[in-house]
């Protein structure tokens, strides 16, 4: 009996030591498994801070071509503009499709949409630059920032959304915005610039429907490369009927509207492939903020209360739109 009593010790010993092993076991996994779930929010965390500062670096990117703009629109004709702006884009994605390697070839299905895509983007470009040579640089800005409201309504339109009363109430409040800025009190020459500044708005909302009926079936690079040949060979011929032999320092600012718009087109591309695009595309705003302070240190341009309140108005109702979109 004692044999067996102590047979009995032995195993409830042993048991007591298996149990005591699963525990910790158990308790390992669950610490690596609440360090696998740390290292996954530490890794949204720093994606979505990616995201932001790349948001914030291709808003600046913008802003500063339209100063590049700005600064040589006043003696080099528009699409003499156009023409750098895209020639120096060709390089950059050439570049990039080179290094990683991407074909350019595109599938039938895709043809049309591509198509869309790139004469609504360049007619959006020309109507941007416009508007950045004849109105103030943070007019021009936020007439072009009115996009979200533009694609809430072809997402109506074209991919058959259901309007609601909240959207509708948000696009009242966004056009309203624009409405209070381009202030139509007789004067022609500002109201046709600013109807051409909220054109490019409509412009590259269509642009970029076209772009998201594209995601996935072509590379985005493609669509850049694609774009900015189109771009380039539509602007030839009527840059070369005005064509103006730039000084040498026009040929910088031609050169960095390139540039800038060749750094925009990465990072915001970055932004929206790091992050969450609800978060990003607050920071898309960021170029109306430094838009009125450069134009206010390099044009010596002043911006009243009423312009305030359409910027506040575009905006608020521009991201909220965004969001429901999204949602």
């Amino acid at each position: 009996m004692r044999d067996i009593n102590y047979g009995n010790e032995i195993n409830d010993k042993n048991d007591k030591i298996s149990i005591d092993k699963t525990n910790n076991m158990n308790n390992k996994n669950n610490v690596n498994n609440k360090n696998n779930m740390n290292d996954i929010d530490n890794i949204g965390n720093i994606n979505s801070r990616n995201g932001i500062a790349s948001m914030i670096i291709a808003s600046v990117c913008f802003a500063m071509m339209s100063v590049m703009v700005k600064l040589s629109g006043g003696r080099i004709p528009l699409f003499q503009q156009v023409f750098f702006r895209n020639i120096v884009m060709i390089f950059f994605a050439i570049i990039t499709l080179y290094a990683k390697n991407i074909s350019i070839k595109v599938k039938k299905e895709n043809i049309v949409r591509l198509s869309l895509r790139c004469v609504f983007g360049f007619l959006g470009v020309i109507a941007l630059f416009y508007a950045n040579n004849h109105l103030l640089l943070a007019n021009a800005q936020i007439l072009q920032k009115t996009n979200p409201l533009f694609v809430a309504i072809l997402a109506i339109f074209i991919l058959g959304e259901a309007p609601t009363l909240k959207r509708s109430l948000l696009l009242i409040g966004g056009f309203v915005g624009a409405f209070i800025i381009i202030n139509p009190t007789g004067d022609f020459h500002n109201i046709k610039a600013s109807i051409i500044g909220l054109s490019s708005a409509l412009f590259g909302a269509i642009a970029y429907t076209m772009v998201g009926k594209m995601s996935g079936r072509v590379d985005k690079m493609v669509i850049i490369f694609y774009f900015s040949l189109f771009s380039s060979l539509a602007s030839v011929i009527p840059m070369v009927k005005s064509y103006v032999m730039p000084t040498a320092l026009e040929w910088i600012y031609l050169i960095l509207i390139g540039v800038f718009a060749a750094g925009g087109q990465y990072f915001i591309t970055k932004a929206y492939t790091s992050g969450r695009a609800s978060t990003v595309a607050f920071f898309d705003y960021t170029g109306v903020v430094i838009s009125p302070l450069l134009g206010l240190l390099i044009f010596n341009e002043s911006i009243s209360v009423r312009i305030i309140i359409g910027m506040v108005l575009i905006i608020i109702c521009g991201y909220l739109s965004s969001r429901i979109r999204e949602k």
